[in-house]
């Protein structure tokens, strides 16, 4: 795995560079999540997820606020789900396959 930055390297990107912090952070992003193996798709939209949330962010105290928020929230998830996996398992969504209509 690349090898992250030293803090006053990343600060200094932070002020001068931003695109190419967010080029590295896409970058060791990816990495980690191919390294996932069956659960890199799980990460790869959580990942999506965050990268449309930060978006709208207009500073860099709100996309922290975001990134903490929504990763919160998935810890909760997964923590309700350990607890009481039956509850998961009967709130399930049924999937229905779709029907043709004929011709």
């Amino acid at each position: 795995m690349a090898e992250l930055p030293d803090f006053d390297t990343l600060m200094w990107m932070a002020q001068h560079s931003p695109e190419e912090l967010d080029k590295l952070q896409q970058n060791l992003s990816e990495e980690l999540i191919s390294s996932a193996g069956k659960n890199a798709w799980q990460l790869r939209a959580v990942n999506q997820h965050l990268t449309h949330k930060l978006a709208r962010c207009s500073n860099p105290y709100q996309r922290c606020i975001t990134t903490v928020t929504l990763m919160r929230n998935k810890f909760d998830s997964l923590a309700q789900v350990l607890q009481d996996p039956e509850h998961f398992r009967n709130n399930m969504a049924q999937v229905l396959p779709f029907k043709r209509k004929s011709a």
